[in-house]
């Protein structure tokens, strides 16, 4: 009798387990890209607690200096680095494809867009 519980219940997970697998293989082909996610929430929140608002003469980066610290972003190859007061660095984002900063007075526009073509952003920070 035991015996034929166990395999009553072992061939139940076993019916089961086509429909488990391939509900996870179907994630795992879900294309977003978080990295990109993460720097937006990142320098949304460095931008708002910022007192002022710099882009670099030859726009190849800007930072945000709110009064106790300055923190810069730029672009490194096909990355996005994040460094503090000047010193250190961490990567932000891979697969930069672009990263234009420009200063149009009273704001900074920064457009990104990524490599594979997901991500394609613009914003503007008023200085």
């Amino acid at each position: 009798m035991e015996a034929l519980a166990a395999l009553s219940v072992a061939a139940v997970i076993m019916a089961a387990m086509p429909a488990a697998i391939s509900y996870f293989a179907s994630m795992s082909d879900y294309g977003h890209d978080f990295e990109a996610d993460f720097f937006v929430l990142d320098i949304t929140d460095v931008y708002k607690e910022s007192e002022k608002i710099t882009v670099s003469s030859a726009g190849t980066s800007v930072s945000f200096d709110d009064g106790k610290k300055v923190i810069s972003y730029r672009r490194a190859g096909d990355r996005i680095i994040r460094s503090v007061d000047g010193s250190g660095f961490v990567t932000v984002m891979f697969g930069v494809k672009k990263f234009d900063i420009r200063d149009e007075g009273t704001h900074a526009r920064l457009d990104i867009e990524s490599e594979n073509g997901e991500f394609n952003e613009t914003f503007a920070f008023k200085k």
